[in-house]
């Protein structure tokens, strides 16, 4: 039984702050749940933050804009390919629609894969995203005032890994991780955490000819996937089977304010993480208020105006 409960986040690097705000909240219907900076590096990077409004793991999207850094990454094999997110059956027309009113870059067709219809998007930095239509997804909806409960999205479905090798992945998953295999349908590769449900399940697509992508913080490209685990008991579990296995390249627990976070590479070179679920978002802001003020970790809530003023200013 895997210690895994799901997904806790993804992290994607993007471009512009206020097209990403648009983007998950006025289209997409997200919660701003946190606005926070990268706690990595010496310059000031938005870390938002979308999700439900209460913020659940297995919701959250979470995104790094670098267009004011310029720095630019590599779409390619050995990273997160797709972004899917849940919504319920018989709401991809109202989405074709709402994509076609808004000018947002979309597939024509739908593709049904492992019994699931799903309708491909695009992020405005060209990250792409599927909608999957899925019957047994019970989290509560996340509506807005032009988005009924019957079409909104419910959280995080699945992530589609681009692999150029999946033999040894497939060991890692099942071996490692504890994730069940759940099939195959043609390069597609499926495994399922948990119960099985949406926010638990990882695919990988067999892509052998495509060219290794960047695994650097760089515009366009979906940095990692984070898997809830419930402390850092747990992720030291994870740790010490990895590197039993060889795996050894696994990080230290790493402070990131809202939960700790350990981070590895699985074989076909996509960037994991453990991340706890025993600390969350009420540290700073009350449930109900989550994303109204800018927030930093206590070491640099000191340089709060000065971090404020060399970032893009966004608004909801």
């Amino acid at each position: 039984m895997s210690i895994i409960k799901g997904f806790h986040h993804l992290t994607a690097c993007v471009s512009g702050a206020q097209e990403d705000v648009d983007f998950y909240v006025k289209l997409l219907g997200q919660s701003l749940v946190k606005k926070t900076v990268l706690l990595d590096g010496d310059e000031p990077v938005y870390h938002l933050y979308y999700g439900n409004a209460e913020g659940d793991a297995g919701t959250l999207v979470t995104s790094f804009p670098f267009k004011q850094k310029g720095v630019k990454g590599r779409r390619g094999s050995g990273q997160i390919k797709v972004i899917n997110y849940s919504v319920p059956t018989g709401s991809l027309d109202f989405w074709r629609e709402r994509f076609g009113a808004r000018g947002v870059v979309f597939d024509k067709a739908v593709v049904e894969r492992f019994g699931e219809q799903r309708q491909r998007f695009q992020h405005p930095c060209g990250i792409e995203f599927d909608l999957v239509a899925s019957g047994n997804d019970t989290r509560p909806p996340c509506i807005a005032h032009d988005i009924p409960a019957e079409f909104a999205i419910r959280g995080v479905h699945s992530i589609t890994l681009s692999l150029r090798e999946v033999d040894e992945s497939i060991i890692f998953m099942k071996e490692a991780l504890d994730f069940h295999y759940a099939g195959q349908s043609g390069p597609h590769h499926r495994f399922e955490a948990a119960d099985g449900k949406p926010g638990t399940i990882v695919e990988f697509v067999h892509e052998p000819d495509r060219l290794q992508g960047s695994s650097i913080y760089g515009e366009g490209t979906i940095h990692h996937v984070a898997f809830a685990v419930d402390n850092v008991e747990q992720q030291m579990q994870i740790k010490e089977k990895l590197m039993s296995m060889g795996h050894i390249d696994t990080s230290e627990s790493v402070n990131r304010n809202y939960f700790r976070s350990m981070y590895f590479k699985m074989p076909g070179g996509v960037m994991f993480e453990a991340a706890t679920t025993d600390i969350g978002f009420a540290i700073d802001e009350e449930p109900g208020h989550f994303g109204a003020e800018f927030q930093l970790p206590p070491w640099l809530r000191e340089r709060k105006d000065e971090l404020l003023a060399r970032l893009e200013p966004i608004a909801v």
